[in-house]
């Protein structure tokens, strides 16, 4: 009986493994292929940064322009202190508990990366206000879209914030004084992460990506240093 369970533990443990390889080398792959290939960036566009902190990615965006105002969504009160309302936020997607738990790979833990694995429809949208020109410690680059794309990008972050019967976001407290976390629409997975987030919204606005980035590597290789 003892043989017989170890070898089952055995089976497992090469299944679970076999599983994890597929899985990276799938991941590496669908960096690698280009969606939207012929995407050139604008060059008198709006300028937009895409940002990882090594483990999310995010889009950051101007809070106000003539192509679209975040102010309805995302508004100065929903700060404790309103002040640090900035003129640019960085916008991200994910699992909520990876989110509140997780701002670095040291700080995930096991039921929470579970949780994420098999999916999850507890989710949120994380806003971080920034002021530019500014200094920033994280990994960050900036491309130019135009209008028509920009309002793309928009709107598909738009209908990530899930809203109130006053059709009001619902903000809640994030990391510090100058982000927060709102209530969001979607499901996440193994298959659909924060960082895939990050590319598909870009995808559907035409700009150049890779075909499948769960990983933050994935998404910042289509944006090296002198790319826009």
């Amino acid at each position: 009986m003892a043989t017989r369970s170890l070898k089952l533990l055995k089976h497992s443990v090469f299944a679970l493994g076999t599983i994890i390889v597929l899985y990276l080398l799938a991941a590496l792959g669908g960096s690698l292929l280009p969606v939207n290939q012929d995407w050139q960036s604008a060059d008198d566009g709006i300028e937009l940064f895409v940002e990882t902190n090594g483990l999310h990615t995010g889009i950051i965006m101007p809070i106000w322009s003539e192509v679209h105002d975040w102010t309805p969504l995302i508004r100065p009160e929903h700060l404790q202190d309103p002040s640090r309302y900035g003129s640019h936020i960085l916008v991200g997607w994910g699992h909520e508990g990876v989110y509140r738990n997780t701002r670095y790979w040291r700080d995930l833990r096991a039921s929470d990366a579970v949780s994420a694995i098999f999916g999850s429809d507890k989710v949120l949208v994380h806003v971080d206000h920034l002021n530019y020109p500014q200094a920033y410690p994280h990994y960050r680059r900036s491309l130019k879209v135009s209008e028509a794309e920009y309002r793309k990008i928009a709107d598909a972050i738009q209908a990530r914030f899930a809203l109130d019967d006053h059709y009001r976001s619902q903000p809640s407290p994030g990391y510090g004084q100058t982000d927060l976390f709102y209530q969001a629409n979607g499901h996440y997975n193994a298959f659909f992460t924060c960082n895939n987030w990050t590319s598909d919204v870009l995808q559907q606005a035409g700009i150049r990506t890779g075909l499948w980035t769960p990983f933050q590597g994935g998404v910042m290789r289509w944006f090296p240093e002198g790319s826009e």
